[in-house]
């Protein structure tokens, strides 16, 4: 990587693997049921040698399973930028959903940001119907990973760095959180699951998967409010969109 003495943060987003879905999953009750083409990504976040993950795409025993193709792991992703998995110091988990979350397990030395919120429902009820559980793969080894100390249990908003934030929005699960990395050219967003496609930003449709459309909606209106240059979204095949 060549901006490795920069003095900004900058944001590269990593395409981990793409597949046919369906629309009416991404539009909150305003979409038939045709297909929907979304890749899947993570988000490195690097100032000079300092390098936050933002998620970790799924396992690629899990893509393979749901119908994934043209799958990279994380890793290979980033070894391909010139970032080495012990180059991480720091991965955010917008939520614990498998292709957000699941490839954990490739980050031993890193510290692990996650809402407080989100981990109760992971403990929790999360798991107690097919309506929610379907959404989460390698339960036993995130537990081991909540329970090892390593994790950092964020209670709303946080500074993680000079310039980087996260704050929880809610709605897709009740833990979700974005992040807001100040660049030279303005503050971006990396929106992650709570604007899965730029067309929710765009009409103002929340994601059709949440559990809770109230804070769904509160989430797109934070977004707005904070009027960033750029927004990254969770799964739209366009990585981002400048409002």
């Amino acid at each position: 990587m060549t901006d490795t003495a920069a003095a900004h943060w900058r944001i590269y987003p990593l395409e981990l693997g793409r597949r046919t879905a369906h629309r009416a999953w991404f539009f909150y009750l305003s979409e038939d049921s045709g297909p929907q083409e979304i890749a899947y990504r993570a988000w490195l976040v690097r100032r000079g040698d300092d390098c936050i993950l933002v998620d970790t795409g799924p396992p690629l025993d899990e893509a393979q399973r749901r119908g994934l193709r043209d799958t990279v792991r994380v890793d290979v992703a980033l070894r391909q930028l010139g970032v080495e998995v012990e180059q991480v110091t720091d991965v955010v988990l917008s939520h614990l959903h498998w292709d957000h979350a699941a490839s954990a397990d490739l980050f031993p030395h890193a510290r692990f940001h996650v809402q407080r919120g989100e981990i109760e429902f992971f403990r929790g009820r999360a798991h107690e119907h097919p309506a929610t559980s379907r959404f989460f793969s390698h339960q036993q080894m995130l537990t081991a990973l909540l329970d090892s100390g390593s994790v950092d249990a964020v209670d709303g908003e946080r500074e993680l760095r000079d310039g980087v934030r996260l704050l929880h929005v809610g709605g897709h699960t009740p833990g979700s959180q974005i992040v807001t990395v100040q660049r030279e050219d303005g503050l971006a967003v990396i929106a992650a699951d709570a604007i899965p496609l730029n067309r929710n930003f765009t009409d103002f449709v929340p994601n059709g998967i949440l559990v809770n459309v109230v804070d769904a909606i509160a989430a797109l209106k934070a977004v707005r409010a904070l009027r960033p240059v750029e927004i990254y979204t969770g799964h739209d095949l366009e990585p981002s969109l400048r409002p």
